[in-house]
């Protein structure tokens, strides 16, 4: 590689310093083209839903965001046995019951409250099963609890004689004692496996209300030791008891999430759900949370075939943000993939080589994103390809994950965003 390295940078000398220039025939000479001109049709659209089961984190909030509305993150999940074969005792009397939720991290206004609320499901879910975002389960109608909150995420809980971690703690019998009766009256032999308990008790479904400005959304971990739901209790022989009801890699749960675009602004409605994609040349929309995702296609790239066949060395696809300060913080990381001939998407060839080479990562200093897709360019640019062009599409990465979202220059953008600043596929290539 060191020897390579040297003779690529010697190489990059005039011709008229190349050793051997006068014995090599002119036609072997490379003829390297350079070309940022090529036709971008791109605009936004909706999202479907995204899968969000067995989610690394799971998101509870609600944003009401200028450009894209109001939005809104909830969870489902199952609660399993700590402990199976368990007995509260004799005459148990329950002195609370708190459900513990583990905070990984946020977005969007760190001290906007929210107004959470809960209800027990009456309908099961399984591991095994998929669950999409836009997928709801039944519950029963009382509210088993309600809080209104600014989470706290710096200082330490402390919980008897342990300092605990930031996190939230929801008393589950303020309201009604409905739950604490259901789980200690529950039969001593549903309490023999994890199998016949999940048969007794679904459990729970976690939501906010919307909110009408600012707001925030909270990344939960619920495979913290943390989160968890602990009964304290007494019984006839014994005082301050405890049994927790956990959250683990074997409970199934997943995320469900609600956009209001009426919220949305004009610009966004128009060319989102109106679908007039000519507004696409002024401005792209991307949004996790199942939200809005951008089109695009080069309509042209068999052109440059028209004068015989060439080599891509390497093309780029560059797009910045809209925003010169993002009104949330931008997003980390896109992925764009290709639309196949069935409706679905597929990865492309270029992503396998990796991160470092595919790009994808939010870029500072330039407040924008870039793809390599050399490897999808030439093949769209070949008149024998078996490739159809169904054009690619650009989502949030992780879009169930985060509720982050993103504002694109367009492809032809006029004030205040800067011609300079379009989509612009970068390519490289050589004449064969």
């Amino acid at each position: 590689m060191i020897l390579l390295l040297a003779f690529l940078v010697f190489s990059c000398k005039d011709d008229d310093n190349e050793l051997g220039l006068n014995i090599q025939p002119p036609g072997d000479k490379l003829n390297l083209v350079y070309s940022d001109t090529t036709k971008i049709v791109a605009y936004s659209q909706l999202v479907d839903s995204v899968r969000s089961d067995e989610t690394s984190v799971s998101l509870l909030g609600s944003i009401m965001d200028p450009v894209f509305g109001q939005s809104t993150a909830s969870f489902y999940t199952q609660f399993r046995l700590s402990k199976s074969s368990f007995s509260y005792g004799t005459n148990p009397t329950a002195d609370s019951l708190i459900l513990s939720l583990f905070y990984k991290k946020q977005y969007g206004d760190s001290l906007s409250p929210l107004t959470l609320r809960i209800y027990e499901m009456s309908e099961q879910i399984n591991i095994d099963s998929s669950y999409y975002s836009n997928q709801a389960v039944d519950v029963y109608p009382t509210l088993l609890a309600q809080k209104t909150f600014v989470p706290n995420y710096i200082d330490s809980v402390i919980v008897g004689t342990d300092t605990l971690l930031p996190h939230l703690r929801i008393n589950m019998g303020e309201l009604t004692t409905e739950l604490i009766t259901k789980l200690l009256s529950i039969p001593s032999d549903t309490m023999a496996t994890n199998e016949s308990f999940l048969n007794y008790f679904y459990g729970l479904y976690i939501t906010v209300e919307p909110v009408n400005s600012q707001g925030q959304v909270i990344y939960f971990d619920l495979l913290s030791s943390i989160t968890r739901m602990t009964m304290y209790y007494h019984n006839d022989s014994d005082d301050s008891l405890a049994f927790a009801y956990v959250i683990n890699s074997n409970c199934a749960r997943f995320g469900h999430f609600d956009h209001d675009y009426s919220f949305a602004d004009a610009s966004f409605k128009a060319q989102v759900l109106d679908k007039d994609t000519t507004l696409g040349n002024q401005t792209c929309y991307v949004q996790s949370l199942a939200g809005v995702k951008t089109f695009l296609r080069f309509p042209n790239l068999r052109n440059y075939y028209a004068n015989g066949k060439i080599a891509v060395n390497e093309a780029r696809l560059f797009i910045k943000g809209y925003e010169i300060d993002p009104y949330l913080q931008a997003a980390t990381n896109l992925i764009m993939v290709k639309k196949t001939d069935t409706g679905g998407y597929a990865i492309l060839e270029d992503q396998l080589e990796g991160s470092d080479y595919y790009g994808g990562d939010y870029n500072e200093d330039d407040n924008g994103y870039w793809f390599r897709i050399t490897m999808t360019v030439q093949d769209l640019m070949r008149a024998d390809t078996l490739v159809n062009d169904n054009g690619l599409e650009i989502y949030m990465s992780g879009g169930a994950v985060n509720a982050e979202r993103i504002l694109l220059t367009g492809t032809d953008p006029q004030s205040p965003a800067l011609p300079e600043d379009r989509f612009r596929l970068v390519i490289t290539y050589t004449k064969l």
